[in-house]
């Protein structure tokens, strides 16, 4: 039967599956092997890995699970590099690499398989490079022309990628990734060093079509307002003690920005710089604000500039709110000018720092719009609140019918009390389970007794876009 479709037809059903379930097919038959391969491998990461910065990239004490876990996947990504250089069908499969730099040698061996394999890419869109051993600059001259998605731990000399003219993505730096302790409820730098030249950033985006870009605040002021005129997406980084200056411009000349991302240790006085009028940013509808580093006194003053930002913006259909000092009063203002957004549908929430009771947790539940396909919630979780707080949210739950993404983590002294097997029975649409940042995909068709399947730590901490079945999923998730 499978030969009286053509072969376009089923590459173009196959294509919607997502890799895992693709991965079947590559048993079945030769037929449905070539075509499942260009989604199955359509995504390859390469691990290098060896020594101390090994234990570090795992996020363990345990030289055992280091050691084993190392062997595995430095055998695995030398088997794909082979591939890639040998076997010209599956280099032409792959349209995304994530290479993990994590060695404690000259790793000569390992640039320069990777160098080899880059030549042999032909189809590569997006490249995604984590650590320095070895260096991206050993392997940057190597990217192809037309590389489309760059996203890289820190710049290299512009003049080895000045053979690029086609990027649309550029994240030249990677500062904020992961938070080692699942209990701790901050923003984690884990890289503050090698972060680029702002002059040498632009050097870069001058010569590419770049709409999206991922960039740090002290590029920012920097940036040429014919690069802003053009970007779609934006987010700024923000170090510990460094300052966001510039943003009003960026406001008024990006004025095609649909997505905006503020991150990072950001000042109270930026939320004056938030445009007060509609007709600036006319396009935006995702806006991402994650903040780290003030007191309750600072962050509650600021409330009004937020609120009156957002009341205005009622086309976003994207919010992520991470605002931790908040009071519960606060808190709960800012959801009632949430409720009020008709057209959200992607919404991330941090409820601040007092424990929910049950009237708070009855008021946010009302908050919540029945259109949301995507939820995250930070709430400080207490074992004697746990009934009144969850209760009501949950009610509220399964009145969401879209619901395909949700994700909890418990800033209190408890952890969230819930299996994410109760979760994803109690919700029969959710599609992937998030539980203090750690990630679970539901397949109900895995049979009477499946459970939703666990990521491994390290596929979470270097999370790609390209591993979420939804694009939504994978922007709410981002910066966690």
């Amino acid at each position: 039967m499978s030969f009286v479709l053509p072969v376009e037809m089923w590459a173009e059903i196959i294509r919607y599956l997502p890799p895992r379930q693709a991965l079947p097919l590559l048993s079945v038959s030769r037929f449905h092997h070539d075509i499942a391969i260009r989604r199955v491998f359509s995504t390859v990461r390469l691990y290098f890995m060896h020594g101390q910065p090994a234990f570090y990239m795992l996020h363990t004490e345990s030289e055992k699970y280091a050691l084993e876990t190392s062997d595995f996947l430095l055998n695995r990504s030398w088997e794909l590099i082979n591939y890639i250089i040998t076997n010209p069908v599956f280099a032409s499969a792959v349209k995304t690499l994530s290479v993990h730099a994590f060695t404690d040698g000259p790793a000569v061996f390992e640039h320069r398989n990777l160098a080899q394999a880059l030549l042999c890419l032909p189809h590569l869109q997006s490249f995604h490079y984590f650590g320095d051993c070895p260096e991206f600059s050993n392997v940057a001259e190597y990217l192809p022309k037309g590389l489309k998605h760059l996203r890289i731990q820190s710049m290299p000399n512009p003049e080895l990628l000045g053979h690029l003219d086609s990027l649309k993505f550029l994240q030249p730096a990677i500062l904020f990734m992961y938070v080692r302790d699942q209990k701790l409820d901050q923003i984690f730098a884990e890289w503050e060093r090698g972060l680029g030249y702002s002059q040498d950033l632009v050097s870069v985006v001058e010569s590419n079509p770049v709409q999206e870009l991922v960039l740090l605040s002290t590029h920012v002021a920097l940036l040429p307002i014919r690069i802003c005129n053009r970007l779609t997406q934006l987010d700024i980084c923000v170090p510990q003690f460094e300052q966001l200056v510039g943003l009003d411009l960026v406001f008024h000349h990006a004025q095609f920005l649909e997505s905006l991302s503020l991150v990072g240790y950001i000042e109270p006085s930026v939320f004056a710089d938030l445009p007060k009028k509609s007709d600036v940013l006319p396009y935006l509808r995702s806006f991402r604000l994650s903040c780290e580093f003030w007191d309750q006194e600072a962050t509650e003053m600021q409330v009004p500039l937020l609120s009156e930002f957002l009341s205005r913006r009622p086309s976003l259909r994207r919010l992520y709110l991470r605002l931790p000092a908040l009071g519960l009063n606060a808190a709960m203002a800012i959801a009632t000018v949430i409720g009020e957004l008709q057209s959200l549908r992607v919404l991330g929430f941090h409820a601040g720092e007092e424990p929910l009771d049950e009237s708070a947790a009855f008021h946010l539940a009302a908050q919540l719009s029945p259109q949301l396909e995507a939820l995250q919630l930070t709430l400080p979780w207490s074992s004697d609140l746990h009934v009144q707080t969850w209760t009501p949210l949950l009610s509220k739950l399964h009145q969401l019918p879209r619901l395909s993404f949700l994700h909890l983590f418990s800033n209190g002294e408890d952890p969230v009390p819930i299996h994410p097997l109760e979760l994803a029975t109690d919700l029969e649409h959710l599609e992937l389970v998030g539980l203090q940042r750690s990630l679970f995909t539901v397949d109900r068709d895995a049979g009477e007794e499946w459970e939703p399947k666990s990521w491994s730590p390290w596929l979470v901490k270097y999370c790609l876009p390209e591993d979420f079945s939804c694009a939504d999923h994978a922007w709410l998730f981002r910066y966690h």
